[in-house]
């Protein structure tokens, strides 16, 4: 069981942390106001610095509480007015602060304490008025890793704040005391992980229940066509007996008829019950399913402190092992993402920021030649943009060096030297993120190997994300790291592709375009698309998923085109259709996520189909790489023959059956009904070519379906056939007065000629 000291260092940890991070902000404000008093800031500073000193003293760290309370006086001073808040203080402040984060991170790692004593002496002159320089604890170099790696079983911790000791005055506790969380629990995050898998395996499962739905309710009509047609069998049975005289047999085969009656009626109520149940029940599943998943969801999402919160201590210590100053500024650590987006963000920002410290930061002693300060800007900052996290990580720095890229690029034979200056900057740019390339001269523990880049990008692949390298002004590089919250569900963008469907996360779409064929061209060897006064690299999605087709295929003149977008790279992607957008829940499918691989996963869909889900950024990727993409051609897609179908109106089974069999043996789709009124509703709810349909039929018979469909615009123009036993003039001409486009009398019924009067209308 957990003590009641650790529970508090614990607490302690997190509050600490809240008192630091929000003193540097308000300190960095003030540096920046250019009007009015700053009361309010210092007001917040000296609360922060109050409150950090009553925490320190619960868990029993003098260091830190007289550390605290020598701050506290001297805010104390200068919102008072008694003393200036000028740079060189704030500057002083900071040192102290960054003091703070040694001095805990030791205790906590059950490391040797240092000494505090200078820190308090500096502290104490400038409450005098004096002019001081505060530096960070002497630190032993770091090891070669950037952090400790991650223990076995992570967990999310959430502990509730220490109190107050009791010699505290009311005033103080006014002041100092935290706002109490909500009740929280401990839980293991491999608990969490295992939680959404099932939820979404219930998602899944609920996804297959409408299948259930959709065939109970056909065997429900299926069922109902039967009792309908076992009732008129049943009577004209009966009828036929007593017309040959023989009751005897008549009534014991009405008795078995009425018993049979029964069961059917009382099987088609249990499956009409069934089928309302099961409805209902995957109706709650599905909203249960949606429920706890996005509860699953949002119980992942943890503040980024609970991984980037040491970052800044380790950056400060990397600088002072390699002989630089910096000064370091986190912001946003109070922004939430999945933990497992997180996790998979700590190597490639480690990663980034050992960049900017081998090859932006420059020596203190460079620094000031240039006409720098001595301590160089690294900076990380978290925020969430148009729904996806976005991560900065810039340096005042170097820049970007573009001559020793260029001549690295020739040394590896990239490009060739001529080639190398024709090269624009984006693209060599690009070229820092090879496997293998650096400009550093020396391998030490920060640089030289070539890694650290290639692994940014291919991290930020698997997670659906991307990097971009920015120009840092007045001086430096930013790289901005761009990707999903979550690493459920997303939304997609459906597209149809060689009878297939794909999804593209619409994070990665541009734009959606249909032009025309004539907009398709080349230039220097490669397809590109016109569109307005821009254009687009072009490429075939059949072409790229290797489904063995190399031209672009159009219908009327017309090329449905995804623009894709990279940074600032544009790609044209020609598919066969547009579909729809919808909320998907991505799954791992087992395509490993290497770089090159442009499947990001699968998407279950409303047939029980998984639909792959492509990387939009790999796609563009791709291009980059490859030399040539082959020269697609527009070639116009064979008009698709339509099957025609025909709906056959008729309420005997037999007829509907027999008629059914020959049209679907001719090739015709058939859909049945069983009087006018249900045709009616088959004819307003999809598309019908021909209507087939008896007379004497229950609830709509045959003239009053033709009347209802010749009165309806929208369906006046299909033509329709009756087919009846009445031979009767006066029948027939009835039924060609209200329209019918022919009749056909089913005494002199003949395939031959029903498919010939077919044929004259389709």
């Amino acid at each position: 069981m957990i003590s009641i000291r650790e529970r508090l260092l614990q607490a302690f940890q997190i509050e600490y942390r809240e008192h630091v991070d929000a003193i540097r902000l308000l300190l960095d404000d003030l540096g920046h106001k250019a009007e009015g008093s700053g009361l309010a800031q210092l007001d917040e500073i000296f609360r922060r610095a109050h409150s950090l000193k009553g925490a320190s003293r619960a868990v029993d760290l003098p260091a830190i509480e007289e550390i605290s309370h020598r701050m506290e006086t001297l805010f104390a001073k200068v919102r008072s007015g008694q003393s200036r808040l000028d740079r060189d203080m704030a500057v002083g402040l900071g040192h102290v602060l960054d003091v703070i984060e040694d001095w805990v991170a030791a205790n906590l790692a059950n490391e040797p304490l240092p000494d505090t004593a200078a820190t308090v002496a500096a502290l104490e002159a400038m409450i005098d008025g004096q002019a001081v320089e505060i530096h960070p604890l002497a630190a032993p170099p770091p090891p070669p890793v950037l952090a400790p790696a991650p223990p076995p079983a992570p967990s999310i911790a959430i502990v509730e704040p220490a109190e107050e000791d009791d010699d505290e005055t009311a005033a103080d506790r006014s002041a100092a005391a935290p706002v109490r969380p909500e009740e929280t629990v401990r839980v293991r995050a491999l608990h969490l992980d295992r939680l959404l898998r099932s939820s979404n395996e219930l998602l899944t499962e609920t996804m297959n229940q409408r299948q259930v739905t959709q065939s109970l309710l056909g065997l429900d009509r299926t069922l109902a066509d039967f009792d309908r047609s076992w009732r008129r069998a049943r009577k004209n049975a009966a009828a036929a007996l007593r017309d040959l005289g023989d009751y005897d047999r008549a009534i014991a085969l009405e008795r078995q008829y009425e018993a049979l009656e029964q069961t059917l009626t009382g099987i088609s109520r249990e499956l009409r019950a069934v089928r309302r149940r099961q409805q209902r029940t995957g109706w709650a599943l599905r909203q249960l399913g949606n429920d706890l998943q996005q509860e699953v969801r949002q119980v992942r999402m943890v503040p980024a402190d609970s991984i980037f919160g040491g970052f800044r201590k380790m950056v400060r210590d990397l600088a002072r092992a390699a002989g630089k100053q910096v000064v370091v500024k986190v912001s946003g650590l109070d922004v939430e993402a999945d933990r497992m987006v997180l996790q998979g963000l700590k190597d490639p920002v480690m990663h980034l920021l050992r960049n900017a410290l081998s090859h932006g930061v420059e020596p203190p002693d460079e620094r000031k030649a240039e006409g720098k300060s001595a301590a160089a800007h690294v900076g990380l900052s978290f925020d969430v943009s148009e729904g996806r996290l976005v991560v900065l990580i810039d340096d005042d720095g170097r820049g970007v060096n573009f001559e020793a890229i260029r001549r690295k690029a020739v040394e590896r034979n990239m490009f060739s030297e001529a080639e190398s200056f024709q090269v624009d900057r984006q693209s060599l740019i690009d070229v820092i993120f090879d496997p293998g390339f650096s400009t550093a001269r020396v391998v030490d523990d920060l640089s030289g190997r070539g890694m650290g880049l290639s692994v940014v990008r291919e991290a930020m692949a698997m997670m659906n994300g991307t990097v971009e390298v920015q120009d840092r002004q007045p001086a430096g590089t930013r790289f901005r790291l761009s990707l999903p919250l979550t690493v459920s569900t997303q939304r997609l963008f459906m597209v149809e592709c060689q009878g297939h469907v794909y999804a593209l996360p619409t994070e990665g779409v541009d734009r959606l375009y249909r032009v025309r064929a004539e907009d398709v061209g080349t230039v220097e060897g490669k397809s590109v698309v016109f569109l307005g006064d821009r254009q687009i690299p072009l490429l075939s999605l059949a072409h790229l998923l290797a489904l063995g087709e190399s031209s672009v295929k159009v219908t009327r003149n017309v090329v449905p085109l995804v623009v894709l977008k990279n940074g600032e790279r544009r790609v044209a992607v020609a598919i066969d259709g547009f579909l729809s957008i919808r909320e998907g829940l991505v799954k791992d499918i087992g395509v490993p996520g290497a770089r090159g691989t442009m499947v990001a996963g699968g998407v279950l869909l409303e047939d029980g189909d998984i639909a792959l889900v492509l990387n939009p950024f790999e796609i563009v990727e791709t291009f980059r790489k490859s030399g040539s993409i082959r020269v697609l051609t527009t070639v116009e897609k064979p008009a698709e023959t339509r099957v025609p179908v025909i709906l056959v109106v008729d309420d005997s089974l037999t007829t509907r059956t027999l008629e059914k069999s020959i049209l679907e043996a001719h090739g015709y789709q058939v859909r049945l009904a069983h009087d006018g009124l249900e045709g009616l509703g088959r004819l307003r709810a999809e598309q019908i070519d021909l209507i087939i349909s008896d007379i004497q039929m229950p609830r709509l018979d045959g003239f009053g379906l033709l009347q209802a469909v010749k009165s309806d615009p929208a369906l006046k123009s299909i033509p329709l056939i009756l087919v009846s036993s009445l031979e009767a003039r006066e029948d027939k001409e009835r039924g060609l007065e209200l329209g019918a486009d022919a009749y056909v009398v089913k005494r002199k019924f003949d395939q031959k000629e029903l498919l010939e009067t077919i044929g004259q209308f389709l």
